[in-house]
């Protein structure tokens, strides 16, 4: 009932916190000579940094020089987002098949052993996503990092200039992205064994228990000791069975055998 009420919620948290972000700096640089130029720069998902541009002025009259932040990131955000969206539709189709159609999902238990697989997948896709955000997320910081930017601009490294940031970004929906990404990878992975559960393979292993190496080696042990008293007192009745003396008649008869009759020896005993 957990898996059902959370996961859909931090799925849409993880992707919304995510894909919905924007960001924005502002510097204002005032020149030497009293002029003033307000320096607005804005990215957002899914944060392709190269492609963001932005004119500053060089004080040195009206001259402007074009700038370009550094570093594509866009291959993790998407990631990241795609899967959030996924493992959401997933859970909603999940939820509907589990309530709705039970008979269905338990039909020759087909509905077990396909959530058991796919909430194997999604608990590797989620841990791997987030660790991947989490890393980019890093390196989004640091290019955008209000400092980096002022030593950027060309009239910014010059001493008679003077630089104020008017603006920084806010990183908390990000930082809250990665931490719902984790959360999703804790909840998937704690669901394994429900899951599991549901299949029924347990029981089966259950009935069929494996026998350890030592168990093997005592089963042959007491086989082959049985085995072999089994046949050593068949040959020990065959052994010590001998023929008899009969002192009256004075003769001496041996055993039977499967050859046939018995056969009866006559002799004379001198005393």
């Amino acid at each position: 009932m957990c898996m059902v009420i959370f996961a859909p919620l931090f799925a849409v948290l993880a992707f919304a916190t995510c894909g919905g972000y924007s960001g924005q700096i502002m510097v204002k640089v005032e020149c030497f000579d009293k002029t003033q130029n307000n320096i607005s720069i804005s990215f957002n998902y899914p944060f392709r940094l190269q492609e963001v541009h932005f004119s500053a002025l060089l004080c040195e009259g009206p001259r402007k020089e074009t700038l370009f932040l550094e570093g594509d990131y866009a291959s993790s955000a998407q990631f990241f987002v795609t899967v959030s969206v996924l493992a959401f539709l997933y859970s909603l189709l999940a939820t509907i098949v589990y309530f709705f159609y039970q008979n269905k999902y338990r039909e020759k238990n087909r509905g077990p052993v396909v959530d058991f697989l796919v909430t194997l997948v999604f608990s590797s896709l989620w841990l791997v996503s987030s660790i991947s955000w989490a890393k980019t997320l890093s390196g989004v910081k640091t290019v955008t990092d209000v400092h980096q930017i002022l030593l950027l601009l060309s009239a910014c490294r010059a001493q008679e200039n003077l630089c104020e940031v008017l603006q920084e970004p806010i990183w908390t929906n990000l930082n809250m992205s990665v931490a719902f990404g984790f959360l999703n990878f804790f909840l998937w992975a704690g669901n394994i064994w429900f899951a599991y559960k549901e299949t029924g393979l347990h029981k089966s292993i259950k009935r069929y228990p494996s026998r350890t190496p030592s168990e093997k080696r005592g089963s042959f042990r007491q086989y082959s000791q049985t085995s072999f008293d089994q046949s050593g007192a068949g040959f020990g009745q065959r052994l010590y069975n001998q023929g008899s003396f009969d002192l009256s008649s004075g003769g001496f008869s041996l055993p039977q055998t499967n050859l046939g009759q018995a056969i009866l020896y006559q002799q004379r005993i001198h005393w």
